[in-house]
């Protein structure tokens, strides 16, 4: 399904139900020329001060804006209604906060700075984000992604290559990909005799026609945790739907398989998703294996080196490249 349909369904299933008066600021000619992400904070302004502020008094949408850390530096409230489809428009995410702005006569008419923050992004508290996660993963529609081999590769052993460009807070939780080089041809490495290689390409979706069930615990609001399956290719699906980075790291080694962490990020809406796997022994040539995930969802970004040195400071961690 092309990219703009996902968009479109994942937008009118993750947003709060819209009301007629909706707030129009963007058409859908604009819609259409920018990214997933993009469309997010439209239809979070749009929905922000068409539906939320208008239904507080004034003082209190000023104290709403406050606690949301929505301000503007340029123009107020009321000037969004003398925005036009002819005024150019830019989205800038920054570090951890995005900018809108529209420009009028070559000039700055409205600038508005806002937290990349999930839950205001998506009009939805914790826990009800934590709850839906399941149906989401679920029910998107399929994406078709071309794998591209990466380009810089170092070489590791014979024939073995790596490419390896970002760490997330630490050297072991990387992005890492691993080829092997066939003549002129470059085919990701999936065999018995590279098996964290192999784990490491098949999270970051480079390894065709091969799917694994997975027995998920999510973390839940209030200690809780519920369980469900799904399958790999719709985790990595999900994924690729919301342009997440995904970093893999071995967090120990047994005799019957692996413990690893995934990290999947998606700066754009500020959050992280953080995966503990189990992958069986064997796992390439048993097309069967079934991976046991311990999923907690939702965790900004500055909390998961935490997360992550406090699961593995009793492991045997193994140092690998």
């Amino acid at each position: 399904m092309k990219i703009r349909s996902i968009i479109t369904i994942f937008l009118f299933s993750m947003t709060l139900s819209l009301s007629s008066q909706r707030l129009k600021l963007f058409s859908s000619t604009m819609r259409e020329s920018v990214s997933f992400h993009q469309n997010v904070v439209m239809d979070f302004l749009e929905r922000y001060f068409g539906e939320e502020l208008p239904s507080e008094r004034q003082t209190s949408w000023e104290h709403k804006m406050a606690d949301d850390r929505v301000s503007f530096r340029i123009g107020k409230v009321s000037d969004l209604k003398k925005i036009t489809d002819s005024m150019p428009f830019s989205i800038i995410l920054h570090d951890r906060y995005y900018e809108v702005q529209w420009m009028q006569h070559d000039t700055p008419f409205v600038s508005i700075v806002f937290p990349a923050q999930y839950d205001l992004l998506l009009g939805m508290q914790q826990n009800e984000a934590q709850q839906r996660l399941k149906e989401k993963i679920l029910t998107l529609p399929k994406l078709e992604v071309a794998n591209v081999v990466p380009l810089g590769m170092e070489s590791l052993e014979d024939r073995i290559y790596v490419s390896k460009k970002e760490k997330f807070e630490l050297e072991s939780l990387n992005d890492a990909m691993y080829y092997k080089q066939d003549g002129e041809e470059w085919n990701p490495v999936f065999d018995d005799a590279h098996p964290e290689y192999s784990v490491a390409n098949l999270f970051h979706g480079l390894i065709p026609n091969v799917d694994y069930r997975m027995y998920v615990e999510q973390s839940v609001y209030g200690m809780k945790s519920i369980n469900y399956s799904l399958t790999l290719s719709q985790w990595l699906n999900y994924c690729a739907v919301l342009g997440m980075k995904v970093f893999f790291g071995i967090e120990e080694e047994r005799k019957d398989g692996m413990l690893a962490i995934v990290l999947a990020q998606c700066k754009e809406l500020g959050f992280n998703h953080m995966l503990s796997v189990v992958i069986p022994d064997k796992f390439v040539e048993n097309k069967n294996a079934v991976l046991k995930v311990r999923l907690i969802p939702y965790i900004p970004s500055h909390n998961v080196k935490d997360l992550y040195q406090k699961k593995t400071s009793k492991s045997k961690k193994k140092v690998w490249q």
